[in-house]
């Protein structure tokens, strides 16, 4: 089988995981990667040992030898980046949030639907073992009725006033900080364990550090400090936010979200309860999955059986061996990769797609909107679809 040929544009955080996941995946290798900065690009490239470093995305996405293109860039450009790549005919998959408002996310998937390119977005924890276990176990009626589903995700990255990162500049990030970063996360793992829709949010947002010291020049470092001279700026997005939802077919649920929580690095956690059972999951206790009734509690471990499909590329740890999110991304892509190699046509229904699509995407940007919405008018807030 010949590898398909993959390029990733954005030389942050996230670019160089997904330069690793598409290796390891086993169904193509990444030929060309681009970002903003000649002198940093190529020092990523060398890095990571991909052969081609450019700053012409133009040029990148007319190239036909490429057939998948990786956007992991700031907010604001994901939509243009996300629209020339499919215009260019070529598949994708987008880091979230997809867009900054839900026209521009549906626009997104009616385009690659009319397109007929397979599009993704990297919902990460879709793809840990246990998060896909929990949702078998619900959908054959371990839990029973469904009830009430709450947790969070929890960070402190930005706790201190001299943290600073693009993610704080509307502008860049888009009007939602916490919520679009992690918070749609949340959402979108509730959502997958439960196979319930969220329908409709009451929240309330919190901006603990209204100002903070931004680097001169700009920038900032995610998940680390930033050295240098730095400037005093207002922050208008939020630091944390209580979000009360409603689940089709009547759950309720609760969730807070937060990145100034100190000594918390990445808390997402679930805690979904029926009339028979609760399951509980922490992502940073991945491997494991808690069941309670009122008679006992057991903790179900990763085994064999919670591996990816048999296929090609790095295979999953034997139980015992710790996977983790990089492991996630790598198995969440896998299926996204199986098909656009087999020459499979894109799903026509989300629902039953092997990976997230990005009507999945355009759903956690309905999320968020729905959520501002609620804060400003302190009123319950239907998620438009």
């Amino acid at each position: 089988m010949s590898l398909l040929r993959a390029a990733v544009i954005g030389t942050g955080f996230v670019g160089p995981f997904h330069v690793d996941a598409i290796r390891r995946g086993g169904y193509a290798d990444v030929v060309a990667i681009a970002g903003s900065d000649r002198e940093r690009t190529r020092a990523r490239a060398a890095a990571l040992g991909v052969p081609h470093a450019t700053t012409d995305v133009g040029a990148l996405l007319a190239d036909p030898s490429i057939d998948v293109v990786h956007v992991c860039t700031p907010n604001r450009t994901h939509v243009e980046l996300a629209t020339a790549a499919l215009e260019a005919g070529k598949h994708l998959v987008l880091e979230k949030p997809v867009a900054l408002d839900a026209a521009s996310a549906w626009a997104l998937v009616e385009l690659a639907s009319r397109r007929g390119r397979h599009a993704a977005v990297a919902l990460t924890y879709r793809g840990y073992p246990m998060v896909r276990r929990a949702r078998d176990l619900i959908a054959a009626g371990e839990v029973g009725e469904l009830r009430l589903v709450h947790g969070g995700y929890i960070q402190d990255w930005l706790a201190n006033p001299t943290d600073y990162n693009w993610r704080l500049e509307p502008d860049t990030g888009g009007a939602s900080r916490a919520v679009a970063d992690i918070g749609s996360h949340w959402f979108d793992t509730a959502e997958f364990m439960t196979g319930r829709r969220i329908e409709a949010v009451f929240a309330d947002l919190a901006t603990f550090l209204p100002r903070r010291s931004r680097p001169v020049g700009g920038g900032g470092v995610a998940f680390g400090a930033s050295g240098g001279p730095v400037e005093e700026v207002e922050v208008q997005s939020e630091d944390a936010a209580t979000i009360l939802v409603r689940f089709e077919g009547g759950a309720r649920g609760a969730a807070v979200i937060s990145q100034v929580s100190p000594g918390r690095k990445n808390g997402l956690s679930l805690e979904i309860a029926g009339s028979r059972t609760t399951l509980d999951w922490d992502q940073e206790d991945g491997e494991h999955l808690a069941i309670r009734s009122r008679s006992e509690a057991r903790v179900l471990t990763r085994g064999a059986e919670d591996g990816p499909r048999p296929g090609p590329g790095i295979p999953s740890l034997p139980a015992g061996h710790p996977e983790g999110w990089a492991e996630a991304l790598r198995d969440l892509l896998r299926p996204f990769y199986a098909a656009v190699a087999a020459g499979a046509r894109p799903p026509a229904d989300p629902a039953l797609a092997a990976y997230p699509t990005l009507a999945a995407g355009a759903r956690g940007v309905a999320f968020v909107e729905a959520v501002l919405a609620s804060a400003r008018t302190e009123t319950w807030v239907t998620i438009e679809e």
